[in-house]
């Protein structure tokens, strides 16, 4: 029981951390492609704003230029994200920067009149929407412009760049200077590759928090069934049919189901123990008197033989002692198949030609002094729900006991009728009938009413016929005779 508890723990805390771990993948990759996208989107904007401020160190006149580009590049380079690599050329002239940073291939130092030749760089701004000329707040700053700031990829020092580019003319001059910032893209890689990592870290370190509180939860939420395990664990040492679970006031509303269901269980097991118990002390009791009675009666053939009185008296005997014990065997046997839990398979049959049967086999068995009558109140067949053959076990069953315990020159009578729907079947004698205080009792096993001992029987017929109608959902009573003596037992089978 431990190891089907420790399975069950493993099996919810798997259902639960799997599709939690599908989560924290699919969020990490997410975030990946989120983080790459604000990254790239951010780096690009860092880049066309420093070459925008760039710019516009190179609107201003020439004693301006000399004090203001050192200051720029300073601030560019101390700012949160530095830009170090920059280049401004006019022609093939370095003015300033890193000489391997060379202007765009269509780059001409003198202006052809094309304006905006590249679409200049846009950012999306769902917050303002501020009034730009040409990414400039103040349209002077962009008259000068004829390319304005885009973004295009390439090499520097080998290794693959993202770079800003801006074409003007500088103050005083007609030429056209080519002003670039780069990036390298391997550091916007290292740095994705670092948040990547960080979130996996996190999303494990999430994980295995969950899996720890997950199965805490777990074991403290199967503690009743723990428990209940431990009661089944001390029984099991010690059997008994009488063992019952015990609910705490803290139960689960879950458990309690289960554990009302074990209880009645268990209670039909110690009822069914009770009665096996009851049942073979009694059918070894039945037993024991008619071959008590066969032994008796051998010994006095062998001491005396079979010529003697007593030898014939004992030869005339024995036969009734063994046909005693092959009927008792044989309701036995009845009793045994009746509470089978094999398939037996239920469907509609017609009783009237059940019923006839059985009486027509009965009627030619039965003594000569008792009159056995068939009515059939209905036209056509009279459907019932159950198995033909369990339904004439139980017919015949029923009709060799008013045989057998009516009175000399009596009257049996099978009356087959409808009501309310269900077929109905009253076997009805006019005997000495069964008094209304003993009409419970007789359906106990092996009881027999008092009077009746000379009338051989079991006290095994009535109790066979009520599990023959229990296992095929038909119901029986008990009533006194129709014409006012004896007994009418009634028989209510199923309707089609």
């Amino acid at each position: 029981m431990r190891r089907l508890s420790s399975s069950l723990r493993l099996r919810l805390t798997g259902a639960v951390m799997m599709p939690l771990t599908a989560l924290v993948l699919v969020f990490s990759v997410i975030t990946a492609l989120v983080n790459h996208n604000t990254e790239a989107d951010t780096v690009d904007r860092v880049l066309v704003g420093s070459v925008r401020t760039l710019s516009l160190a190179y609107n201003s006149p020439p004693a301006d230029q000399k004090r203001l580009v050192p200051l720029v590049i300073h601030l560019l380079q101390r700012r949160a994200r530095p830009v170090v690599h920059y280049s401004v050329y006019r022609g093939d002239t370095l003015v300033a920067g890193d000489p391997s940073l060379k202007p765009p291939a269509d780059y001409r130092a003198d202006w052809d009149g094309v304006t905006d030749r590249h679409p200049p760089a846009t950012f999306k701004n769902a917050y303002r929407k501020t009034p730009l000329v040409r990414g400039y707040l103040d349209p002077a700053d962009a008259h000068y412009v004829t390319q304005a700031a885009y973004l295009r990829s390439g090499t520097l020092h080998g290794k693959p760049v993202r770079i800003a580019t801006e074409m003007r003319r500088a103050y005083g001059d007609d030429r056209l200077i080519a002003i670039q910032i780069a990036d390298y893209l391997d550091d916007r890689s290292a740095y994705e590759r670092l948040f990547l990592r960080q979130v996996l870290l996190v999303g494990v370190a999430v994980l295995l928090v969950t899996g720890l509180l997950f199965w805490w939860a777990i074991r403290w939420g199967l503690r009743p069934l723990s428990d209940l395990t431990g009661q089944v664990e001390a029984a099991r040492r010690e059997a008994s049919p009488a063992f019952r679970m015990e609910m705490a006031d803290a139960t689960p509303v879950e458990i309690k189901p289960f554990v009302a269901a074990f209880n009645g269980l268990m209670a039909r097991l110690e009822r069914a123990t009770n009665s096996l118990r009851q049942f073979t002390s009694n059918a070894s009791h039945q037993m024991r008197t008619p071959l008590a009675v066969a032994r008796v009666h051998l010994d006095v053939l062998d001491r005396y033989g079979a010529a003697s009185p007593q030898g014939k008296a004992a030869l005339q005997d024995i036969p009734h002692a063994i046909d005693s014990l092959e009927q008792l065997l044989r309701q036995l046997i009845a009793l045994a198949r009746s509470e089978e839990d094999g398939d037996m398979r239920m469907g509609p049959f017609d009783l009237s030609e059940v019923a006839a049967d059985v009486i027509a086999d009965r009627a030619a068995q039965a003594p000569a002094d008792i009159e056995i009558g068939y009515d059939k109140a209905m036209v056509g067949p009279a459907m019932a729900v159950g198995q033909p053959g369990l339904a004439a076990e139980l017919i015949g069953n029923l009709l060799d006991n008013a045989i057998r315990y009516n009175r000399p020159g009596g009257t049996v009578t099978v009356h087959l009728y409808r009501r309310e729907g269900q077929a109905m079947v009253d076997i009805d004698d006019d005997g000495p009938g069964i008094p209304e205080a003993q009409r419970e009792k007789v359906w106990d096993r092996f009881y027999r009413m008092p009077g009746n001992s000379a009338t051989p029987g079991t006290g095994l017929g009535l109790p066979i016929a009520r599990a023959l109608a229990d296992r095929m959902g038909a119901q029986i009573s008990l009533a006194d005779g129709r014409t006012g003596r004896g007994l009418c037992v009634t028989i209510a089978f199923r309707a089609e």
